[in-house]
């Protein structure tokens, strides 16, 4: 299986959760943690994207064997921002993106979307309701890029927008993956403290 980098994208402002989300606690260790812990079982390429040099310097104590790269200054964060970021910055052809609340992702979940992005722009995961989860979705990096920074320049910031644009995008339904996450915890986020609460509840004490 080829190479993938692991992109975390850690730079969203979490006004809804009321703090730094990737510094809080999930099982006794900060989120940021957790996803990496993801990120070390898909590949030995891993990256944390986040919006300044704030937070950079925040998870360096706590991770800092894993590469850290900050988002060019802008007035705008969106995750289409990180998303571009890592797709500038990795050293391999496709990227993984993962957000960094849903420490309960299914790493062999994961992987199946890894093994099946060779020749399409991106790998994305789709429910039946026709949602779509373009953060656990993989890339091909230097496509993506560059009609990436094509929406950028039009005033878009969202990742269907870039997905719009992207050439043999293959949309693989969640009640397939289900094989892998029966209850496809994988795409539980956290945006509040008491979702916290309610995940460590889901997730057995490591």
């Amino acid at each position: 299986m080829e190479k993938t980098t692991v992109a975390i994208l850690a730079g969203g402002s979490a006004k809804r959760f009321g703090s730094e989300k990737a510094l809080a606690e999930f099982q006794g260790r900060p989120l940021i943690a957790h996803m990496v812990d993801v990120a070390q079982k898909l590949s030995s390429e891993i990256m944390i994207v986040v919006s300044d040099e704030t937070q950079e310097e925040n998870l360096r104590g706590i991770v800092s064997d894993v590469r850290i790269v900050v988002d060019p200054p802008s007035e705008i964060k969106s995750a289409l921002a990180g998303a571009l970021t890592a797709f500038e910055y990795t050293l391999t052809s496709h990227v993984l993106l993962l957000p960094i609340d849903t420490p309960l992702a299914n790493t062999e979940l994961l992987k199946m979307l890894i093994r099946m992005s060779p020749g399409h722009g991106a790998v994305v995961p789709a429910w039946p309701s026709g949602y779509i989860e373009p953060l656990h979705s993989v890339y091909l990096a230097e496509h993506a890029y560059f009609h990436g920074l094509k929406v950028m320049a039009e005033g878009l910031h969202r990742m269907r927008a870039l997905l719009d644009r992207l050439h043999s995008v293959l949309f693989v339904s969640t009640e397939t993956l289900k094989q892998f996450d029966s209850d496809l915890n994988t795409f539980t986020n956290i945006n509040t403290p008491k979702e916290l609460r309610a995940a460590e509840r889901k997730s057995p004490r490591k």
